[in-house]
């Protein structure tokens, strides 16, 4: 072989496969560095999870079946990239929007106020405790859960605002749209236990096996609690006359 042919052949073993997924954000799945010799990360085989799911409420079907986030317990871990994320939750018309997210591990989550009006976001969630007291219009504040689990967010002034963020501790996620869809794509071939959580409710777990090159389909029931949530403010006292 010529010296040139050599040249090319180095270049072409040194070449590694990477499996891209796009969900919430495009991160790569395959973990292997190249090795020493310059051989080529080892192909990741994959499948897909798709379904539906369906919400009751009061024993009817729900319409609107939206921001049910179904994700894997045991799936693999967020890749460092995640740390490069950056989702928002907008203070407007005295509102957090959106009222449900959901999130990898590591990443950060914003907070800006677009209200001509001060706030102030909080949490007393095991998830993430945080207190980004008053703020003005046109400014923003982040913050970094720790740990996997709800953060249950609230402006200290107005009670009408809340949100529930969902922490999950792996790449491999999805929210649902108006129908009750969902799709998490290239799923590394094996079983896993996947969850379906709302944020008024309780969760529903199911086990799923992937295999190559196929989608595995999935059917989900939930109940939706009718009860009203409270919440008092930052410092355990009611909300007074904005109640």
């Amino acid at each position: 072989m010529t010296t040139s042919g050599n040249r090319w052949a180095r270049a072409f073993g040194r070449m590694a496969f990477w499996v891209t997924i796009s969900a919430a954000f495009v991160a790569p799945l395959a973990a292997h560095a190249e090795g020493a010799a310059g051989a080529a990360a080892p192909r990741v085989e994959v499948g897909v999870i798709t379904g539906t799911v369906t919400l009751l409420v009061g024993g009817e079907k729900k319409r609107d079946r939206s921001n049910v986030v179904v994700y894997l317990e045991n799936g693999p871990k967020p890749p460092p990239e995640v740390a490069n994320l950056v989702q928002n939750v907008y203070q407007k018309d005295r509102q957090f929007r959106p009222g449900v997210l959901v999130v990898p591990l590591g990443s950060s989550i914003e907070f800006p106020n677009e209200d001509k009006i001060f706030h102030n976001v909080f949490s007393l969630s095991k998830a993430a405790r945080f207190d980004l007291g008053l703020y003005k219009s046109g400014e923003s504040k982040s913050v970094i859960p720790k740990k996997a689990g709800v953060i249950d967010v609230f402006c200290n002034i107005h009670p009408q605002m809340f949100a529930k963020i969902l922490v999950v501790d792996t790449q491999h996620y999805a929210i649902t749209e108006a129908d009750g869809r969902f799709t998490i794509p290239a799923v590394p071939v094996g079983t896993y236990e996947l969850v379906a959580w709302q944020a008024k409710g309780d969760k529903r777990t199911a086990q799923v096996s992937v295999v190559r090159g196929r989608k595995t389909k999935l059917e989900l029931e939930l109940v939706e609690s009718t009860e009203r949530e409270r919440h008092r403010r930052k410092d355990g006292t009611p909300y007074g006359r904005y109640e």
